[in-house]
């Protein structure tokens, strides 16, 4: 009994107490215009190059003639830089830690490992 009042008052607390009698209201429709505060003053982009057909330069490995100036700058030689940085930071860890774990030839062996030999 206690099981079928709590269901109850679980639905009536959820879909209220006429369940769903609300009616579908259509907005309105979208438009295909932007408003005029979000287009751009110009659409020229200095990454697409305006002697070679956008075909040729749409792919994985662009033609030659394909880029331009303002793909490389300062940006991509300090992300290149940081990578580098990064890669010798974690060379170094990785040397250091075989070392720290390799035993040293000059000190002698302790006697459970003499044992073992």
């Amino acid at each position: 009994m206690r099981v079928l009042l709590v269901s109850v008052v679980l639905a009536v607390s959820t879909l209220g107490p006429g369940g769903h009698t609300g009616v579908a209201v259509a907005g309105a429709p979208p438009t295909t215009e932007a408003p005029p505060d979000t287009v751009p003053s110009s659409t020229f982009n200095d990454f697409i190059p305006e002697d070679q057909p956008l075909s040729d330069c749409i792919s994985a490995a662009p033609r030659p003639g394909c880029g331009s100036e303002s793909r490389s700058d300062y940006h991509q030689w300090l992300v290149f830089l940081a990578v580098i940085a990064g890669m010798v930071i974690i060379a170094w860890r990785v040397v250091a830690g075989a070392r720290r774990r390799r035993p040293d030839a000059d000190e002698p062996a302790e006697p459970a490992e003499q044992a073992r030999r």
